[in-house]
């Protein structure tokens, strides 16, 4: 059975403007100068080749390797986590320039869970995808949601970026021109191909997406509207200045010469970079057939052979982290053959200042780092190094300085609000996610202790980076972990609610009371309403809209929900149990599936 689409579909609202929050610092010392060094962080990955922070989350990074699975980094302690945030293996065709290549946050992350990611289907087809998150370490595969494809010729030159403007929150995706050798089918200049171009899509309206009605191309007949700049052989990194928000793209050469373009943030996009007419800043085989857009010619170009030379360009980050403050504006980047690591600035649209980072680089780790696939940022703004091997590292100052710890408290359940059952109840408080504010090397002590509230509570270990606390009396509860690493201390509060009453706590939208919210319940949901099945001793599980009445519009919220990233059910929500938040007529005389 099929539901009409008008009972499914979610209308959305976007903004027409939107910007990424900056990179908070406060209180975070830095260390003088531009001396640096790398450590590493991780080891053991197969094939990285992206690194991206989720906004609002600085704990964490999320790595990509090439065979279709996305691996979290937990920062606090530099640990790679066993699980995959993501894995779609099974779709992905991996090998040379092939694979899971790219990984793209929505802006709204924490609100919507949206991600987004460059994959190469088992056909060869380049695949741009949308998943959705369940939490901050995972995303269920059977989300997908297909947003463009697009047919690559050749097994070559793929690209494989995508990332969202902190201008103007669009969507941004870099394609090669298609593969084989010197673009045979001249599909970088020509703009009914999007092969050799960046696109720039709105992935917040229309149906997968819509065109900015500001892209440049709109009015063309002979270009695409989804077009933003033409004229790459492939781009396979490039990013956002977090500040300025300036575009630098690592185009990756053909025979003689590597190159970094360069669109100032106030660009107005239909930029020519000129492959194949030319390479780097050098005509290319003769060829004069330029398609549309304007000229522009590299930022930074380097050749295949002599002094400084390459052969396959990595492009990079800016650095605009905490740290190292006097490293401000730099742009990392790397030759992939080669394994040299540089840094450039741009003034006033020319490079400047190109430094080689190698020796300084390599002398903080046991051997050396090599074949870098890519570069990355965390929630800090520091800057990332993965080599296609199976590393991670991180680039520090020579100097780095101590800072204080980040007290950070978890609670189980999230929010820390329960009813009493039986006359008590117990919540978990968590400081473990609290860092030393530095590398992770300094050993931290906890002290727990209670703010506000009414008598007659205990705090099992109030000296542990975690404890659960009994509650006898309803009310609202404050508790205050302080964390300690021997030269400094944070602070970090919670509050925490004791509902007045005994009813059962229970999942919203669990209609079958399994303990699980899926596609039964929804069906359930219908069966109670039409074909008289019974329905549960907690009707509030299946009222998933809660407006005091189990109806069809349930069901269409948990459809919804499910499998088009709709609105989840209402508090306490699918995931996690708690009380009734609503005041209606339906009650919850038991439901089992909390125990």
């Amino acid at each position: 059975m099929k539901l009409p689409r008008q009972a499914l579909v979610i209308l959305l609202l976007a903004c027409l403007s939107r910007t990424l929050p900056a990179f908070e610092c406060e209180g975070i010392a830095t260390a003088p100068g531009d001396e640096i060094t790398a450590e590493l962080v991780v080891s053991g990955l197969s094939s990285p080749v992206d690194i991206q922070s989720a906004p609002g989350d600085p704990s964490r990074l999320y790595v990509v390797e090439q065979r279709g699975r996305i691996r979290i980094i937990n920062l606090a302690n530099d640990s790679l986590v066993a699980s995959s945030f993501l894995d779609i293996t099974s779709r992905v065709r991996s090998g040379g320039e092939r694979g899971l290549l790219g990984l793209a946050f929505h802006p709204d992350f924490q609100q919507n869970g949206f991600l987004y990611v460059n994959y190469t289907n088992s056909s060869g087809t380049s695949v741009i995808a949308r998943y959705r998150a369940t939490s901050a370490t995972s995303a269920s595969s059977n989300t997908e949601q297909i947003v463009l494809t697009v047919s690559q010729p050749y097994s070559n030159h793929n690209a494989g970026q995508l990332a969202f403007s902190p201008r103007d929150g669009y969507l941004y995706i870099g394609f090669g021109d298609g593969g084989s050798g010197g673009d045979p089918g001249n599909r970088s200049q020509n703009g009914r191909q999007l092969l050799g171009k960046m696109l720039r899509i709105d992935v917040d309206s229309g149906a997968p997406y819509e065109i900015p009605a500001s892209n440049p191309f709109t009015n063309n007949g002979s270009v695409r509207d989804e077009i933003w700049a033409i004229g790459l052989r492939n781009p396979w990194r490039f990013s956002f200045d977090p500040e300025t928000h300036d575009l630098y793209i690592g185009d990756v050469g053909q025979n003689a010469w590597e190159e970094i373009d360069f669109q100032p943030a106030s660009s107005t996009g239909g930029e020519n970079y000129e492959w194949k007419v030319r390479e780097g800043n050098h005509s290319y085989s003769g060829n004069t057939a330029y398609g549309a857009g304007e000229r522009t010619g590299a930022l930074y170009e380097y050749r295949h052979s002599g002094a400084g030379s390459g052969c396959s360009l990595t492009g990079g980050v800016v650095y605009r982290g905490c740290l190292m403050p006097d490293l401000h504006g730099a742009y990392f980047f790397a030759d992939y053959c080669t394994n040299w690591i540089r840094t450039l600035r741009v003034q006033n649209g020319v490079a400047r200042d190109v430094v080689n980072r190698t020796t300084d680089l390599n002398r903080g780790i046991a051997g050396s780092i090599r074949e870098v696939s890519s570069f990355g940022l965390d929630g800090y703004g520091e800057v990332y190094i993965a080599d296609h091997n199976g590393r991670i590292y991180r680039v520090i100052p020579v100097n780095p300085p101590d800072n204080p710890p980040n007290a950070r408290i978890t609670t189980n359940p999230d929010p820390a609000v329960l009813p009493l059952k039986d006359g008590f109840a117990i919540a978990y408080l968590d400081a473990s996610d609290s860092d030393d504010g530095d590398a992770g090397e300094q050993e931290l002590s906890f002290s727990w202790e209670k703010i506000s509230g009414p008598e007659g509570d205990t705090i099992g270990r109030p000296n542990k980076e975690s404890t659960a606390v009994t509650f006898f009396e309803p009310g609202e509860y404050t508790y205050e972990v302080t964390v300690s690493d021997g030269n400094g201390q944070d602070t970090a509060r919670v509050d925490v609610t004791i509902e007045g009453n005994n009813e059962p706590g229970f999942r919203r939208g669990d209609s079958n009371t399994d303990a699980t919210v899926d596609l039964s319940d929804g069906v359930h949901v219908l069966s109670v309403l039409f074909l008289g099945v019974p329905g549960p001793d907690c009707s509030d599980a299946s009222d998933s809209t809660n407006d005091g009445n189990v109806d069809v519009t349930d069901a269409i919220l948990l459809f919804n929900y499910l499998f088009l990233g709709g609105t989840a059910p209402a508090a306490p929500g699918p995931v996690s149990c708690g009380p009734d938040t609503g005041e209606d007529d339906l009650d919850c005389a038991s439901y089992n599936s909390c125990d």
